[in-house]
C-alpha cells in the first residue's frame, strides 16, 4: 500500500494494470528510444512513462511539467520502477533547457490540450532542445478513433481531459513537418482503449444498468490483438492515440 495517493487522475487500475493505454504507449515509444539515451518528457503528468524508461532502458531521464501536483505521482512511480528522474517545474512553451540538450524529446497526450498554433509552438520547443540527429516523438488522440471522438462530443466540457483536440495521423505528421523534422515515421497504440474510455466515461456514470454488459465485452477484447495491433501502420491509422516521430536535421 502506498503512503500517499499520487496526483493526476489517480485511478489505480488505469495506471498500474495492463488496461487503459499506458502499457501500449510505453511499448510504442520505447521501441524508438535507444538504451541509455538522454531523454526528456514534456508534460510528464503521472510520470509513469519517464520513470519506466529510466528503470528499464537505463535512460538518463528528465521531465518537465507546469503542474506542481504532478510531482507527487512522479515520486510514486520513481519508487515503483526503482528509477531516478530529474524533474523540473516549467512550461512546455519555454523549456528550461539549452538548445541541443537531449537525444530524445517526447510528449504523450499533451499538445492536443492547446489551440493549433500553440501546439505547433510547443513542438518547436521539443525540437529546439533536441540535439542534431536526435529524435522527437509526439502522440495525440486519434481523430479516426471514432468512439473516443463520440465520447468527447457527448460529454463536452464534462470530459475529464477537456479541452482536448484530436488529430488525424496526417495532421500530426504535418505538425512535425512544420517544426522542421525529417525522416518522419508513423505509429500509434491501443485501438481498443476507445471502448474502455467510452465505458468509463459514458456507460458507467450515465448508463450504469449497462455496466455489466460493458465489462463482458471489454474483458475479452483486452486479451486479443484487436486492443493493440502491434503493427505501426494499423496502430497509426486506427489507434486510440496516433504517434509520429522525426529526426532533427
Amino acid at each position: 500500500m502506498m503512503e500517499k495517493t499520487p496526483y493526476w487522475p489517480w485511478v489505480p487500475e488505469w495506471l498500474l494494470a495492463d488496461i487503459w493505454h499506458h502499457p501500449y504507449a510505453y511499448r510504442a515509444f520505447a521501441k524508438y528510444i535507444p538504451q541509455g539515451s538522454r531523454v526528456l518528457e514534456v508534460g510528464f503528468g503521472s510520470g509513469r512513462m519517464i520513470t519506466r524508461l529510466a528503470g528499464e532502458l537505463g535512460c538518463e531521464s528528465f521531465g518537465v511539467d507546469v503542474d506542481k501536483g504532478a510531482f507527487d505521482a512522479l515520486s510514486f512511480f520513481s519508487k515503483y520502477h526503482g528509477a531516478r528522474v530529474e524533474a523540473v517545474l516549467g512550461s512546455g512553451f519555454s523549456l528550461p533547457f539549452r538548445d541541443n540538450s537531449f537525444d530524445v524529446v517526447y510528449s504523450e497526450g499533451v499538445i492536443e490540450h492547446f489551440p493549433e498554433e500553440e501546439s505547433e509552438e510547443m513542438v518547436r520547443e521539443h525540437v529546439r532542445v533536441c540535439r542534431e540527429g536526435g529524435v522527437v516523438i509526439v502522440s495525440v488522440p486519434n481523430r479516426l478513433a471514432i468512439l473516443h471522438s463520440l465520447t468527447k462530443m457527448l460529454l463536452g466540457e464534462k470530459f475529464m481531459f477537456y479541452p482536448e483536440r484530436s488529430l488525424s495521423p496526417s495532421e500530426l505528421v504535418g505538425v512535425l513537418t512544420k517544426a522542421g523534422l525529417s525522416d518522419l515515421k508513423r505509429d500509434g497504440y491501443a485501438f481498443g482503449c476507445q471502448f474502455y474510455s467510452f465505458k468509463a466515461f459514458v456507460i458507467d456514470p450515465i448508463l450504469p444498468r449497462f455496466r455489466g454488459i460493458g465489462d463482458r465485452i471489454l474483458a475479452p477484447l483486452t486479451r486479443t490483438r484487436l486492443y493493440h495491433f502491434d503493427n505501426p501502420a494499423l496502430d497509426s491509422l486506427l489507434g486510440f492515440q496516433t504517434l509520429a516521430l522525426g529526426r532533427k536535421k
